[in-house]
């Protein structure tokens, strides 16, 4: 069974895979959160939107200093 949902802006998919609740988010490419229990999974994601997030700034913020590196060489 899948259903959707939205979460912090984001479409969130839930699925059952084996004993698992999968969370995934084609929104966010890289989220996915699974646990046994479907609460502690659901409970897990926003710190794991929240981490993704951040690391997409900081990747960001790594190409913009890159680029004004290589404009000043």
């Amino acid at each position: 069974m899948r259903y959707a949902m939205i979460i912090m802006g984001l479409k969130i998919e839930h699925r059952v895979v084996g004993t698992q609740h999968v969370f995934t988010s084609p929104d966010l490419p890289g989220l996915f959160v699974a646990h046994r229990d479907r609460d502690q999974a659901e409970a897990d994601l926003p710190a794991a939107i929240d981490m993704l997030r951040g690391m997409e700034k900081r990747l960001a913020e790594r190409r913009r200093l890159r680029e004004r590196i290589a404009i000043g060489a």
